[in-house]
């Protein structure tokens, strides 16, 4: 059977639309009866689980969804920290290269078996498909690749890196630390209809719809029961975005997200809200190496552009409250530099100087592919570059294998990606080591802050991160125009204000309580 794959996970989830399997059938799941009071219901802007119950599938912020199926090594809390969950204890040795995992007792998954050394080795030994999102840094190539994955005894794992990683919990939470059972393990295509987990809830298939609703029930005796406040999970998947506002207004969810800009207000006026920043909507430059387009192995040209990009009117007409940037790292992470934004504030003067150092004084031009019609923000982009002398042509993709293959055939692609608080593993697994350089362009400066952002904590890991973002700025590997804000609505007579993983776009979906 073939697998379908999210390739790119939830840093494009709103610039693509994943294609979705048929609806699935059958009885099984929880068969208790369900009452609004032990009942929470989630709509989402997208479906929850496209190509079937493979986490790995999946980019970190699908673990809302499957937080609660599948337990991870670590997870993240509220605070955007990495915690244990089937780990134990771990450990690291002198130079990093080296972390000791010992597991937890008594974790039972879907398919009846334990946890053990073996199911997680087996798990982690997957990282070399390139389907499997979710190990992106962790495969062979990755910033955070793994070596070797031992078990010397039933509760003990060690993991070889290739590189120092001071603080391996963060490569290992949520997605990327999910752990799939064994038969699940044994047979992945198992996993397109029915999930092998050990959470605190399993899916009811007979209550369930692919790509329209799905139900999870609580299971009483799991361990990690009494963390969570709902007997039963409902997730519906609302695409449009006025019905998506509607929902949570009316009653008929109880939280509903992501919350497209054109209907906040209004879900503010009569239910509540949260909010999150960390998501940088730009260019994501694919060619570094001039290869679509000669231009583009410029640093200069691509310096261009940015200076070219009038982000204070943009926020200024088109998104009120959110903030212009001229970098990747949001607002709020660790490494983010304010002087970056005055280096290369919008100057179209300056950005003709730097086309004519490239070699460029008369501009050029170049396509680009996107998914759907062009957005407000593209168009105002293109406009402003065209009088820097650069010449943006807009392709709508017809099909999403399209969008896929425009990050091997054009220079830049373009949408919302959700830093969070872990740019480092951002950079890592997706600008440096994953589908935004598929060119496996390289850049000794990168090269450099990278790994000291992996391999070091407390200020050496700071100011790492610092020079990271520095070096990501200065080489053009990536084009901002505004860092945006992630809301979420809520039903404030029926639940707490939702949170979420830190500075991540995604929910703990454990933290949902009912209103006090």
């Amino acid at each position: 059977m073939k697998r379908f794959t999210a390739r790119i996970g939830v840093a494009l989830a709103t610039t693509l639309a994943l294609t979705t399997l048929a609806a699935c059938g059958g009885n099984g799941g929880g068969s208790s009866s369900q009452s609004a009071s032990d009942t929470v219901t989630i709509a989402l802007d997208a479906d929850a689980a496209p190509t079937g119950y493979d986490p790995l599938l999946y980019s970190q912020g699908q673990y809302t969804f499957f937080g609660a199926l599948y337990d991870a090594l670590f997870v993240l809390d509220t605070e955007g920290k990495a915690q244990p969950e089937l780990v134990e204890k771990f450990s690291n040795s002198p130079d990093n290269l080296k972390t000791t995992l010992t597991l937890r007792d008594g974790v039972t998954f879907t398919d009846g078996k334990k946890l053990d050394s073996t199911v997680v080795k087996a798990n982690l030994d997957r990282r070399s498909d390139k389907d499997l999102v979710a190990y992106g840094s962790l495969a062979p190539g990755g910033a955070s690749e793994i070596t070797d994955v031992a078990a010397p005894d039933p509760k003990t794992v060690v993991i070889t890196w290739k590189a120092p990683q001071a603080t391996p919990e963060n490569n290992l939470a949520d997605t990327a630390g999910a752990i799939i059972g064994p038969d699940g393990i044994a047979n992945p295509d198992s996993l397109l209809t029915k999930p092998d987990g050990s959470g605190a809830y399993t899916l009811n298939t007979g209550k369930t719809t692919k790509a329209s609703v799905y139900t999870l029930d609580k299971q009483s005796d799991d361990r990690n029961a009494e963390r969570w406040a709902y007997d039963h999970i409902v997730v519906k998947v609302i695409l449009d975005a006025q019905s998506l506002a509607n929902a949570v207004i009316s009653g008929q969810t109880d939280v509903a997200g992501i919350l497209k800009p054109s209907v906040v207000e209004l879900v503010q006026s009569r239910a509540g809200t949260v909010k999150v920043g960390g998501t940088i909507v730009g260019f994501p430059v694919w060619d570094k190496q001039g290869k679509t387009n000669p231009a583009f192995a410029k640093p200069e040209v691509r310096l261009a552009l940015l200076r070219g990009i009038d982000d204070a009117t943009i926020v200024k007409t088109l998104h009120q409250g959110s903030k212009g940037t001229k970098q990747l790292f949001p607002s709020d992470a660790t490494g983010f530099d304010p002087s970056l934004n005055q280096t290369y504030s919008y100057d179209p003067a300056a950005a003709k100087q730097l086309l004519a150092k490239a070699g460029y004084p008369n501009g050029f031009s170049f396509e680009i592919t996107i998914a759907g019609q062009p957005t407000e923000d593209l168009i105002a982009v293109q406009k402003q570059w065209s009088a820097i002398g650069v010449t943006m042509k807009v392709k709508t993709a017809t099909s999403t294998d399209q969008v896929f293959a425009a990050t091997n055939t054009e220079p830049l692609g373009f949408g919302p990606f959700a830093v969070g608080s872990n740019p480092a593993g951002f950079v890592a697994g997706v600008v440096y080591g994953g589908f935004m350089n598929q060119q496996k362009a390289k850049d000794p400066k990168i090269d450099a802050a990278l790994g000291k952002s992996l391999g070091t904590t407390g200020a050496d890991q700071e100011a790492a991160l610092k020079d990271l973002n520095a070096a990501l700025t200065n080489g053009g590997w990536y084009i901002p125009i505004y860092e945006d804000f992630t809301y979420t609505g809520y039903n404030k007579t029926k639940v707490a204000a939702p949170s979420y993983a830190g500075t991540n776009n995604y929910l703990v979906l454990s933290s949902l309580k009912p209103a006090s």
